[in-house]
């Protein structure tokens, strides 16, 4: 998506423009191999985690990323993300300024607040 300018990230566009199908395949294998960051220390707020478990249930979340966030075929792994990240993607997609390959995940997003995606962002990131 960077190569091709799907996502507008001017550093990784610029670094991505001359990589071949071979070079991606390579760092993609590569970035797999990584270890998992590790989760938060703390197991986390209950009342938090609770609301989002019903707002993944809610929103299917666990029917495309798998039960444990694992991901399958295109759709990401979430598992093991920071909070932080997890919750800039989100509200990216929510406000359609980080480009999928199609726009589930912003109709997903859509009805969500604010608070319920730091809900979700909070729970995904403590998913052990």
């Amino acid at each position: 998506m960077f190569r091709g300018e799907l996502r507008h990230f001017p550093t990784m566009n610029e670094m991505a423009k001359d990589l071949t199908d071979d070079d991606l395949r390579t760092f993609s294998d590569f970035i797999g191999k990584l270890p998992k960051p590790p989760p938060p220390a703390d197991a986390g707020d209950p009342a938090r985690i609770q609301r989002a478990q019903a707002l993944v249930q809610a929103n299917h979340c666990n029917s495309c990323h798998n039960p444990d966030f694992s991901g399958r075929d295109s759709i990401p792994r979430i598992a093991d993300q920071r909070e932080d990240y997890l919750a800039k993607t989100l509200r990216e997609y929510k406000s359609n300024t980080r480009s999928g390959y199609d726009a589930t995940m912003s109709e997903v997003l859509a009805p969500l607040n604010d608070e319920q995606i730091g809900d979700l962002a909070y729970y995904i990131a403590r998913v052990r």
